[in-house]
């Protein structure tokens, strides 16, 4: 029998499937395919098939030895989107059946749009509920909000409600009723009636998945999940499937947009917590190699074929985002901070015939057809074939040479539907269109850092996605950042974010209590919540010196909707007058970073809303290892000279190109220069050096 030594991580994005295999040594193996759609498992077979053979084994060897298989994937947001979703019903408090439809008002019809959307509110509307009025069933019964019973739930009336849904045919049921998280038995009586009538009938519960206060978003996370569950869950039995039909007997993991991994089983209960699991393995990923080259303040910048996300670690920590949205869709699930432009290497490149304008994106052309220059019967030009007409791309690397490029096809398109509408030569209409893309992505991380108060300067640019690096000098240098770091994962970093994950699980109490607060009252929640999180993580088999748990409450001023959630000072030890005094002292400092000096005002009253857990169980995998280093002669990896665009000059030259593979740990790379890598092409600017460190990672600063 094989023995099972190595860790997986695959992570599925709209244009490629990245793959991070990590043997017992502790060596990396990075490959990365197109994605394919509508069934994803065929792209993660053949992505690991590629990694098996870089190895110089089979697919069905690598898979038996598997240990962990960890995995994260876009899934979940492009049934959002496509529309692909299950047909859910939803019962909720009689009277409360329009809470999708009220959204929150005006805000409902707005939010989510672009500035631009924005400029023209005649043209814009609410999108339509993610579960239609006629699949929407009030029952009736009342809870108030400290969970007292005012008028009992009627178990004919349940089951009238349920029958009336399975009837029409739902795939999926979400239960949603009126301050349920502080009793739920009335959901639980939907729950029971529910699987008497239809036992395979996928259910969410409110008070499970999300116990918060604010009706619309605790209801629209109830009506995705629901109609995400199906989908999912398909989804997740398909790929188990396939992999143990190739000899795969580990365990597979599935990340969440918390940052945490959970068994399968787990995570297709919880689909709505998948949505942009990628991009935070991506930022996860980068708080860790952060930690391994001695930088704890990181831009974390995810470039790829059709977004551009960033996110930011401060000291170490990843922030959670305060309001999570998709399609402009709400939810009320814990989600690390990620922001999301849609521009990336596949986005469409045209002129507005009107008015001579161009626009990039937000359309992309995915990986089919794909850019133009991918050869797979592109018909718009894109930012990828930008950067082909600009020399950067080279057939003999990209993909480390497995596919071909079209480079002829990219520029007829970029000349036909960009240069000719604009009245500008090839090149310069290329260039053009290459600094604005540039300077919409200046415009995400200003807004990202500089307008939260931020300092650029004081960060390092982590600089990741397969079209990330072909930017990045420019964008990085006109933000002032102290440095760049091309990951050696690169484009796989989401990858990389996997195998550095744990299994992590978050729950939480929400019981608003008013400051002064009694610390023995909020210690006895965390207690409850400690209980029910650490059972959790024991129950999956992780031993005590494996598990820690991390405190946190969300706070606001009184009678205000914004929250912020506010680690618990010294979160290990007992809740005492002290820490909480701190954490709202901590709560006030933060509070002023994110809306402004002095706008802090403890006299307005200060407000505990929810209690949060974090539990992490550890999971064991091996250490990435350091590589000595060498010479900054880098002589030996040059391997060609090309004309390629050199912007800060202007104008095109004949430059040195880097095979990344050729250099050593050491070696220096002094711009203006290419670097092409398997999985990524590097553009060094001039007045720039790039030096490989001991992991292989690409250091770019000023010269």
């Amino acid at each position: 029998m094989s023995t099972r030594d190595i860790v997986v991580g695959v992570d599925i994005g709209g244009t490629c499937t990245d793959c991070v295999v990590v043997d017992a040594t502790g060596a990396p193996t990075l490959a990365k395919a197109f994605s394919t759609p509508p069934d994803f498992s065929e792209g993660i077979l053949e992505v690991l098939s590629l990694a098996a053979s870089s190895s110089g084994t089979t697919l069905e060897d690598l898979l038996a030895r598997i240990r962990l298989f960890l995995h994260s994937t876009t899934v979940a947001e492009n049934a959002v989107v496509d529309g692909t979703l299950a047909r859910a019903g939803l019962v909720t408090t009689r009277g409360f059946e329009d809470t999708l439809f009220a959204t929150r008002g005006g805000y409902g019809r707005w939010s989510g749009l672009t500035e631009d959307e924005k400029r023209n509110p005649i043209d814009t509307d609410k999108l339509s509920p993610i579960v239609p009025r006629s699949l929407i069933k009030g029952v009736r019964e009342r809870t108030d909000s400290r969970g007292t019973v005012l008028v009992p739930a009627d178990e004919a009336d349940i089951e009238e409600a349920v029958a009336e849904l399975v009837q029409a045919g739902v795939e999926a049921l979400g239960v949603c009723l009126l301050w349920s998280f502080a009793n739920p038995d009335a959901e639980r009586a939907v729950a029971a009636a529910a699987t008497r009538l239809t036992p395979k009938t996928f259910i969410t519960l409110s008070h499970e998945i999300a116990p918060v206060v604010g009706e619309y978003e605790r209801t629209a996370t109830v009506a995705l999940n629901a109609s995400l569950g199906p989908v999912i869950g398909e989804y997740l039995e398909n790929l188990e499937r396939k992999l143990s039909a190739h000899g795969f007997e580990g365990t597979l993991l599935v990340m969440q947009a918390h940052g945490g991994l959970l068994p399968v089983a787990e995570a297709a209960q919880r689909p709505v917590s998948m949505i942009e699991s990628g991009p935070v393995s991506g930022v996860v990923g980068s708080r860790d190699l952060g930690e391994r080259i001695g930088t704890r303040d990181i831009i974390a910048a995810d470039m790829g074929g059709t977004t551009f996300k960033v996110g930011v670690v401060r000291g170490g920590r990843i922030e959670y985002q305060r309001e999570s949205m998709v399609l402009r869709y709400h939810y009320a699930l814990p989600k690390l901070d990620v922001v999301s432009l849609g521009l990336a290497g596949g986005s469409t490149v045209s002129i507005d015939e009107r008015t001579g304008t161009p626009h990039i994106g937000p359309g992309s052309a995915g990986s089919f057809p794909g850019p133009a220059c991918y050869g797979h019967g592109g018909e718009e030009p894109t930012v990828t074939d930008l950067n082909a007409v600009l020399g950067y791309l080279d057939p003999d690397f990209f993909l480390g040479g497995r596919t071909t490029l079209d480079l002829a096809r990219a520029r007829e398109l970029v000349e036909e539907k960009v240069a000719k509408p604009l009245g500008r030569p090839l090149i310069e209409a290329a260039a053009a269109m290459y600094r604005l893309t540039n300077s919409l992505i200046h415009d995400l991380l200003h807004r990202t850092t500089v307008q939260r108060g931020l300092d650029p300067r004081r960060f390092s640019l982590f600089s990741f996605g397969g079209t990330a690096s072909m930017h990045v000098s420019a964008y990085g240098t006109q933000l002032g950042v102290e440095q760049i770091v091309v990951p050696q994962s690169a484009s796989v970093h989401g990858a990389y974010g996997l195998i550095t994950s744990d299994v992590a699980h978050e729950d939480q109490i929400t019981s608003p209590r008013h400051v002064p607060v009694d610390p023995a009252a909020v210690a006895a929640i965390f207690t409850r919540l400690e209980s029910r999180v650490a059972g959790q993580l024991r129950r999956e088999g992780f031993g005590p010196d494996e598990i820690s748990l991390s405190r946190s409450i969300d706070m606001r001023y009184r009678r205000q909707f914004h929250i912020l959630t506010v680690p618990l000072i010294d979160s290990e030890a007992p809740v005492s007058e002290r820490t909480l005094e701190e954490t709202i002292t901590l709560f006030e400092r933060l509070y002023e970073e994110r809306y402004g000096q002095e706008s802090a005002f403890r006299e307005a009253g200060i407000e505990l809303v929810s209690f949060r857990l974090r539990g992490t169980g550890r999971v064991m995998k091996e250490e990435l290892r350091p590589l000595p280093t060498v010479s900054e002669d880098s002589s030996a990896a040059l391997v060609k000279h090309v004309e390629a665009w050199v912007d800060r000059r202007g104008a095109l030259e004949t430059i040195p190109g880097y095979s990344f593979e050729l250099l050593q740990p050491g070696n220096v790379v002094d711009g203006p220069a290419i670097v092409w890598t398997p999985i990524t092409t590097l553009v060094v600017a001039p007045q720039q050096r790039a030096a490989l460190d001991e992991f292989r990672n690409i250091i770019v600063r000023a010269a």
